[in-house]
């Protein structure tokens, strides 16, 4: 079952891969580009973090945030992040970018 829907008698000038690889490009150019014109730059989020930070929500009350132990932190826990909001202020802040902080 494909979930792409094409016009009647639509067909591909490019193969699958090529098309990833377009794609990709496209991408790549909006992002490079749309900073540069809104003078942005790229922050890397964390993907999990230390459990007890505080750092991540604690979600509606009834789910539990998937975590596991790092053997290398003496089994600390960690968890996997489900939301970024706390982490964007407290990153802001660091970037003293104090005036934006509070808007997230």
């Amino acid at each position: 079952m494909s979930y792409l829907i094409k016009p009647a008698g639509y067909k591909a000038i490019l193969n699958l891969a090529q098309t990833e690889i377009g794609i990709k490009k496209i991408k790549d150019f909006f992002q490079q580009n749309l900073s540069s014109e809104l003078r942005l730059r790229r922050v890397t989020a964390p993907l999990f973090v230390l459990k007890g930070m505080g750092i991540n929500d604690d979600l509606n009350g009834t789910e539990r945030a998937v975590t596991f132990p790092i053997k290398d932190l003496d089994d600390s826990k960690a968890e996997i992040v489900h939301s970024l909001a706390k982490w964007k202020r407290l990153t802001l802040a660091d970037y003293n970018e104090t005036a934006y902080a509070g808007r997230l």
